[in-house]
């Protein structure tokens, strides 16, 4: 099918990815476990896919949780509890960094910009640039009928 068409794999995503109004989501290769998706570069995105793919409870944070390792391929961070794996993932694993324009600093997450300017003297209303490395695939979803996107290589899983 579509890798007879373009000779590589497709791309693989959650249908749930296809968003109800914007155009366009970015996408990375998941690395975890043999993974051979694509994971949202969001962290709503990571923790979906971690939840519906690999049975990780992303909302398990209590102190009573037991602790699991990341098994994103070559980490070797240390057990964490299972709610804290998507913010791990955005950091640690994904390249897409958040940098204030103000002071230059760059931030791995959304949440780590926000808190920034709420912290740092003259940074309080600063605007964000977003860079995302290699790897890191825009696709547009208004391009994907029944599935899949031929021209993108891009194939939707349910």
């Amino acid at each position: 099918m579509l890798q007879d068409h373009f000779g590589v794999n497709p791309i693989l995503i959650d249908q749930d990815l296809l968003p109800d109004n914007d155009v366009k989501v970015k996408v990375y290769p998941c690395s975890w476990d043999g993974c051979t998706m694509h994971v949202g570069v969001e962290h709503k995105q990571v923790a979906k896919h971690l939840q519906q793919r690999h049975g990780v409870n992303t909302s398990a944070t209590s102190e009573e949780t037991d602790k699991i390792s990341c098994l994103w391929m070559n980490c070797f961070d240390s057990p964490m509890k299972p709610g804290n794996l998507p913010r791990h993932v955005l950091s640690a694993h994904l390249p897409v960094r958040w940098n204030c324009l103000t002071c230059r600093k760059q931030l791995s997450r959304e949440d780590a910009f926000r808190r920034h300017t709420q912290e740092k003297l003259g940074c309080q209303y600063a605007r964000p640039a977003i860079s995302y490395g290699d790897g890191v695939v825009e696709i547009d979803t208004e391009c994907i009928v029944g599935g899949w996107s031929i021209d993108q290589n891009v194939m939707c899983i349910p």
